[in-house]
């Protein structure tokens, strides 16, 4: 294959894939558990009134699948990135603690305290809000993968003539392969977050029937333990 056509379709590549990438990294900030990379975007303000990131202002650990840990690195910042954190992840619950001895940042400092992020549970009212912006940001690719698709197909028409038959038929095979090769990652990255959603939606459907059920064998208990109490007394009497 000729060079210059070697070089247009490494151009589409990179294109192609730029918008795979965001892609995901979209799919990632519709935050199912603690996905750390959900705080990269996360912009704080700092005493002076310039724009931080969080990893200049505070450490952060996962605690699990669905807590992240935020330890400032001044305490007088706890404040702004909290509002900072709200700003680009309203869906978070948040809470300020006590660092225990074991979970201070610095063992000098008297009261420290540190935030707790939790991601919140799929229920069907946010299983319904993923859903749709999933399938929003993923037609939103496809838009810009298809244009570009379109202009380099266009672009190689105008580079592959004067060529021979066999270079021309290994030049469109050659965009057509990398085109279905990216098309394929941003279908299975959908694929991949939907099932993601559905089986924490699943996961909390299965929680909220454990709870009902342990819900009606205590009630059943009260029950059983008032009729006997009711005989009881018949009895006396």
């Amino acid at each position: 294959m000729r060079k210059a056509i070697e070089i247009l379709i490494g151009e589409m590549e990179s294109k192609l894939g730029g918008y795979a990438g965001l892609l995901n990294y979209r799919f990632l900030n519709l935050c199912v558990k603690a996905e750390p990379v959900a705080l990269i975007s996360v912009v704080i303000k700092d005493k002076e009134g310039d724009t931080r990131n969080i990893e200049d202002v505070a450490r952060t650990m996962l605690i699990n699948k669905y807590q992240f840990e935020i330890f400032p690195m001044e305490q007088d910042m706890i404040f702004n990135i909290c509002k900072g954190i709200l700003t680009d992840h309203p869906e978070f619950k948040q809470e300020v603690v006590t660092s225990s001895d074991d979970r201070k940042l610095y063992q000098d400092v008297v009261n420290e305290q540190h935030i707790i992020l939790t991601v919140p549970e799929v229920n069907k009212d946010r299983h319904d809000f993923l859903m749709d912006a999933v399938k929003t940001l993923y037609d939103q690719c496809k838009i810009e993968v298809d244009k570009t698709n379109v202009a380099y197909s266009a672009k190689l028409i105008a580079k592959i003539s004067g060529m021979s038959e066999e270079e021309i038929e290994e030049a469109k095979n050659k965009l057509e392969d990398s085109q279905q090769k990216y098309a394929k990652i941003c279908d299975d990255y959908l694929a991949a977050k939907q099932k993601e959603i559905e089986d924490a939606y699943q996961r909390y459907l299965d929680e909220q029937k454990a709870k009902k059920a342990k819900q009606d064998e205590i009630d059943a208990t009260r029950v059983n333990r008032s009729s006997d109490r009711m005989k009881m007394g018949s009895y006396e009497e």
